[in-house]
Formats: structure tokens, sequence, C-alpha cells
């Protein structure tokens, strides 16, 4: 019963991402435009999670307490960078994703947290600076920069 739940989870996210995704507009890429993008990963998510629902197979082991708490801890981690990007900006936001993702994944906290702040200015740098796609430095918190 766990792999059919899992399909239905799999096939409702893959749609929305779908039905959301095929309006998007960006005023520079290619011919065929940025909405492709969904329909190439939603629509045969789709059709894969489909093939869960109807023919599931194998038995399901869930993992040990601590490993379902380190996972929801990393879902939590994600969900908050979705919500603090805008207001705090892609570097002081990916630096705490990166730093706190490390962190509940096993990492030593100092390795952690230099790592988070050498990938996001690098990421940022990279992005902002070489490839030309604007991000904001600082946040909405902290002004128009």
């Amino acid at each position: 019963m766990s792999i059919r739940l899992g399909g239905v989870a799999i096939f409702v996210i893959a749609a929305l991402y779908t039905y959301y995704g095929k309006d998007y507009s960006a005023p520079f890429g290619d011919v065929l435009g940025p909405a492709v993008f969904p329909m190439i990963v939603g629509i045969p998510l789709m059709v894969l999670s489909g093939s869960l629902i109807v023919f599931p197979s194998g038995e399901v082991t869930w993992p040990a307490r601590n490993h379902l708490l380190r996972q929801l801890a990393a879902l939590a981690v994600l969900v908050g960078y979705a919500l603090f990007l805008v207001p705090l900006g892609f570097p002081i936001a990916t630096f705490a994703l990166i730093a706190l993702l490390g962190m509940v994944l096993g990492g030593a906290p100092v390795k952690a947290l230099i790592l988070g702040a050498s990938m996001s200015l690098g990421l940022w740098v990279l992005f902002d600076q070489i490839l030309g796609l604007p991000l904001a430095f600082l946040g909405s918190l902290f002004g128009d920069f």
C-alpha cells in the first residue's frame, strides 16, 4: 500500500508542477521557451508514478526513526529556503541552506559553515556576475540592493 500512496503523491506533485509550469515565460531563452521544461519533466513523471499506482511491486522498509527525523529536517530546511530566498537574498539564504543541510546530513558544523559561505558566494558570482542572471545580493529585508 505504501508504494501506491507514494505513487499518488508523486503524481499529484508532477501534475501540479506541469499545470503551473505550462504558462511560465521568461524574456530570454530558447525558441521553444522555458515552459517546455516542466512538460519534459512532469509528463514522464506522471506516467511513471501512474505505473507505481497500477503495478506496485517490492517490499517497503521504512527507515529508522532517527533517519526519518533527519529526512524531515532536510525537508524543513528546503521549504525554509524557498520561503526565505526573496526576503534574505540569494547569498544569505543559500549559505543557510548549504550549512544547515551539511549539519543535518552529519557534517561537522565548522566545515558546513565554511562550505556554506564559500559555495553561496561562489554561486552568486557564477550566476549573477558571470552568467548575467540577476540575483538579489541582499533581499527585501535589507532594502533594494
